[in-house]
């Protein structure tokens, strides 16, 4: 086998990589076969992987790899040939290599990540790297004569790292063997002529461009020959020199110019600004969509999130063995967390930097917030099933796929038996089990009052005088039902929506206080959801007047005379004392909306029972509830504006106008079943780096999957409970540095941060499952070139390379979805009569408000038929793709989806197949290391607020479920991945076929 071969093989196999990792023609280099690599231990894949790490950090390209190992060398000249041949140096993009001597662009961490670094952060990496070793060392500043034109030589270089990591064609053989490894198959897709293709776009679009557009800043070229850094060490007591900024003076010297060889101790190195980034994640409901409320946030100063990710995961609430034998179906809350992934902190450190939100309901409500109801539901006092002698049901169906079921049992007195809990009753439908939520174990009446803010209504009833109504009257009806439970809506004069909305909640009683002056019109085809309703009261707070003519003329209603306010609240207590109100509320979701039902309830230790059939009303689109409508993520970084993005459901900017609708309700509920992970970095890492980091990330499942292995699965469950790392594969391509970046004529980096957004969403109700990446506006990259001139373009033509890579891994992209499209710009488009309001019609909102808005420069289709647009920094050519829906990025669907009744682990284990992913990458089956034990604690609380029996963590008593779900699991940790690449093959340097990642596929070390 040729060494060319062997490196492909190796690559094609044994790799972990993911879809599309780019590869620079450059980086393959000759295998040094006389490095040692350390025997791996444990059980194949594991060991072999462990193997490939020790390997990858070995590479010369690794550069926290090759300085762990250099330290321990304890040789000094390696040390210094390595740093100073192992960066790439920073200019500043205004004024070159001005402040020399202390300037830091990205910091020491971020510099080791990407091999970017300034002269100055070069110098400390040197001098730490020796004080590390043993040696004494400092940095200092020496004066010489380098010329201007020298130094542009030595920064404007094409030269970096090649990825070589020491690999022999026995050791690959060695391997394949242990991997069993039968196939082949294809996986790789190269982008022809990828940099020649990104050229000519950009070209393409800079010919659209007149040159008033084209802003190309001054370049001051300024640098300090006086004040070069260095480093100084002592080495067996001798006084060494290193010079790492020009590359041609030999170890041990100064710079030649340096003419009385002299130097003297460096200024403090300039601290980078440590901006505080903010993770935001915020829900709007049908019934006061106006208001948006926090579900989660997460802060962290940048440097903790740099090289790292943050998992948004919404956590089921389930055991392993609940996923193992429950339904998709029986999903019904969520808890949203923000769990950091750093594979180089311990647990206690995720933990302090790891969030987790309440546990929600899809209606948003915090199961653990209300005092009320914790003190009703976890109550000491125990009701004895014995006791009771009759049981009575209603059981009524709410918006698909909520159930309310109300439970009356009584005993020999005709009292009700209080204090029993969940444990004590079982709920089938249709034959199956259902886990029913217990909402209240006590009467516990739940009213809804609205109350209308328009200025129509008389002043009694505004400002002060309506909330010391609004107190009074919550008192009255406290006096009445201590336990009762008030919510307080506002409304405007849309008076027949409210009312719809209302009419859809879990409330006993709506009271609704109007002048019934209405500005929205009623709709007969909703009449059913305001007959299946809880009974509604309005307050007429005009009695005398007109405007309730129309709400009768619509419907039958029952109001009350409130123009006297002391009156009107003795008028709602007779009715509340009127009326009966469950002591038990149990709450489930159902399946198979088009179907009949019969639902049984028992109650356990007694033969009684009660079965009541049921039937979710004819599909409305409109039949919300008080349903989550939209969820929003928010990305703030430092003072800046921050980032927005709809992840799903409702978008309140564009789409002011509307009425909340089914799409909106079941997108929310599809995304809240998926996850969404957030990479981080300055400028994207070495490969070998990321290899190394995606492995270390799957390694951290190595324990439970070993004991699987084994056939034990009790101590499989106990490892797994621990919490494991995710890594979505797909960060390995679209994280990766931006092609050519710094070459002989210019250099281009991110001033920002590079923020990328993976988006999974399976279906249960859409048609297909999504997956789609998004990259934020945060990156700022910015170009200078050798010659002063030409640095917007060329930020152009580089950024468009990433608008490329888009396209290629994703099926839908800008690139895809503006090819062969005839291109208007948004600066020259205000008198064009195709984009006047009436003409854009439904789609004004979104192009007003997206594209023509603002001062980036957007090209877009002028037929308007595709919405996506192209969007230009105006001061520095960074170059974006964008989506209808804002994603910077793409999107790949798969049209599998969830079945409500197959069960969680099996469901998830086989749409994440479909989509090319691992169940760790949704976190199905696992657990985030930094959430861990809070999340642990949140179960307990809201499964003893549940009164049900839950013990967690046991590993005792292994159901064969639950053996299967674990088996299930750890087949889906490894995964076969399409790989994609930027670069063509064949160069004089050689080139790589294919780079696989293969984490499955053929592995056969127990069966799937």
């Amino acid at each position: 086998m040729t060494p060319e071969a062997s490196r492909r093989l190796f690559f094609k196999h044994l790799i972990l990589g993911g879809m599309g990792v780019s590869l620079f023609p450059q980086m393959l280099g000759c295998k040094d076969k006389s490095v040692t690599l350390k025997k791996g231990t444990g059980k194949p894949p594991f060991s072999v992987w462990e193997e490939i790490i020790d390997a990858l950090e070995k590479s010369p390209d690794n550069l926290i790899g090759m300085r762990k190992n250099l330290v321990l060398q304890k040789d000094p000249k390696a040390i210094v040939e390595f740093v100073r041949n192992g960066f790439k140096l920073v200019p500043r993009t205004t004024d070159f290599l001005h402040d020399i001597s202390r300037h830091s662009q990205y910091g020491i961490h971020a510099a080791m990540r990407s091999g970017l670094s300034t002269p100055r952060e070069k110098a400390e990496i040197l001098k730490d790297m020796l004080v590390e070793a043993g040696f004494e060392a400092n940095v200092v500043v020496e004066q010489t004569q380098i010329t201007i034109d020298e130094a542009k030589a030595i920064v404007f270089n094409s030269d970096s790292p090649i990825f070589n990591p020491p690999i022999s064609d026995k050791k690959i053989k060695e391997w394949h063997k242990t991997l069993e490894l039968e196939s082949e198959g294809t996986h790789f897709n190269e982008i022809p002529n990828a940099i020649t293709q990104a050229n000519q776009f950009a070209d393409s679009l800079l010919n659209q461009l007149d040159e008033k557009y084209i802003r190309n800043s001054p370049v001051h070229f300024r640098f300090d020959a006086a004040n070069i850094p260095s480093v100084v060490f002592k080495e067996n007591g001798e006084e060494k020199y290193a010079h790492i900024f020009d590359p041609k003076v030999p170890y041990g010297s100064l710079h030649p110019t340096n003419k009385n060889q002299s130097f003297k101790e460096a200024p403090a190195l300039n601290s980078i600004k440590d901006d505080d980034i903010t993770i935001t994640l915020s829900c709007r409901n049908a019934l006061d969509n106006w208001n948006e409320t926090e579900l989660i946030k997460g802060s962290w100063k940048a440097s903790q999130l740099i090289g790292n990710q943050v998992k948004l995961q919404f956590l089921n609430n389930m055991s392993l063995n609940d996923m193992a034998t429950q339904s998709i179906s029986q999903i019904s809350s969520f808890t949203p967390c923000l769990a950091l992934q750093d594979l180089y902190k311990d647990t206690k450190n995720l933990e302090e930097h790891s969030f987790l939100g309440e546990p929600i309901t899809l209606e948003g409500e915090r199961l653990l917030q209300n005092s009320n109801f914790v003190q009703n539901v976890d109550n000491t006092e125990k009701g004895n099933p014995k006791d009771v002698v009759s049981l009575d049901a209603n059981i009524e169906p709410k918006a698909f796929p909520k159930v309310r079921v109300t439970l009356f049992p009584k005993d020999s007195n005709g009292n009700i038996v209080e204090n029993l809990g969940a444990k004590n009753f079982k709920i089938t439908d249709n034959g199956r089990v259902v886990t029913g939520w217990l909402q209240q174990n006590k009467i516990v009446p739940r009213v809804l009052l609205m109350y209308d803010t328009s200025l129509s209504m008389p002043e009694a009833y505004r400002g002060e005088g309506v909330r010391i109504f609004l107190n009074n009257l919550q008192e009255s009806i406290k006096r009445v039902y201590p336990t009762a439970l008030i919510q307080l809506q506002e409304t405007g004069s849309d008076i027949f929506t409210s009312l719809l909305k209302a009419k859809q909640t879990d409330n006993d009683l709506i009271l609704y206080a109007t002048d019934g002056d209405c500005f929205d019109e009623y709709d007969s085809a909703f009449q059913p959801i305001y007959d299946s309703g809880p009974p509604a009261i309005f307050l007429d707070v005009r009695p005398n007047g007109y405007m309730y003519n129309r709400l009768s003329a619509s419907m039958e209603i029952h109001s009350i005379p409130a123009d006297d306010q002391n009156k009107t609240i003795e008028a709602v207590k007779t009715h509340l004392s009127a009326m009966t109100f469950a002591p038990y509320v149990l709450t489930y979701h159902s399946f198979e909306e088009k179907k009949k039902h019969q639902v049984k309830v028992e109650l356990l230790e007694t033969n009684k029972s009660v079965t009541q059939n049921f039937e979710f009303p004819a599909y409305n689109d409109f039949s919300t509830a008080n349903r989550i409508i939209g969820l929003y993520l928010e990305v703030k970084i430092g003072s800046k504006t921050p980032i927005r993005r709809v992840l799903a459901g409702w978008d309140n900017i564009i789409n002011r106008d509307f009425k909340p609708n089914r799409s909106m309700t079941e997108e929310v509920h599809d995304m809240l079943l998926g996850s969404v992970d957030l990479c981080f970095e300055r400028e994207g890492p070495t490969l070998s780096l990321q290899l190394t980091e995606y492995l270390r990330a799957i390694m951290s499942h190595r324990q439970w999957h070993e004991a699987v292995q084994d056939g034990n699965f009790e101590t499989a469950l106990e490892q797994l409970n621990k919490g494991t790392f995710s890594y979505p594969s797909h960060f390995l391509s679209m994280m990766q540095p931006l092609p050519n970046g710094i070459n002989n004529q210019s250099a281009t980096y991110p001033e920002g941060y590079r923020i990328g957004v993976l988006k999974i969403k399976p279906a249960l109700h859409g048609k297909s499952s999504d997956v789609s990446f998004d990259y934020l506006p945060t990156s700022n990259y910015m170009t200078i070139t050798k010659d002063g001139v030409g640095a917007f373009s060329e930020t152009i033509r580089k950024t468009a390379s990433l608008a490329l890579l888009e396209h290629q891994v994703f099926e839908t992209s800008a690139w895809s979805s503006l090819k062969n499209k005839t291109l208007a710009f948004n600066r020259e488009s205000s008198n064009d009569e195709r984009y006047s309001t009436k003409s854009l019609g439904e789609k004004n909102n979104y192009f007003r408000l997206r594209v023509f808005a603002g001062s980036t420069l957007k090209f877009f289709d002028s037929s308007t038929e595709s919405m996506a647009y192209w969007m230009i920094n105006p001061t520095s050519g960074e170059l974006y793709g964008v989506l209808p829906d804002q994603t910077g990025g793409g999107q790949k669907s798969t049209y599998q989806q969830l079945q409500e009744l197959e069960e969680v682990m099996k469901g998830y284990k086989d749409i994440m197949a479909k989509m090319g992913l691992g169940l760790g990458v949704t976190g199905i089956g696992t657990m985030p290391l930094g959430i861990v034990a809070t999340y642990s604690m949140t179960l307990v609380k809201l499964y003893a607020l549940a009164s049900q029996a839950l013990i967690l963590m046991n590993t005792t008593g292994m159901s064969e479920d639950i053996t299967l779900a674990l088996q299930e699991l750890a087949c889906n940790v490894y995964k076969e991945i399409l790989y994609d690449s930027l670069y063509s093959l064949g160069s004089a340097m050689g080139t790589i076929e294919n780079l696989i990642a293969s984490l499955g596929g053929d592995f056969n070390f127990f069966k799937c």
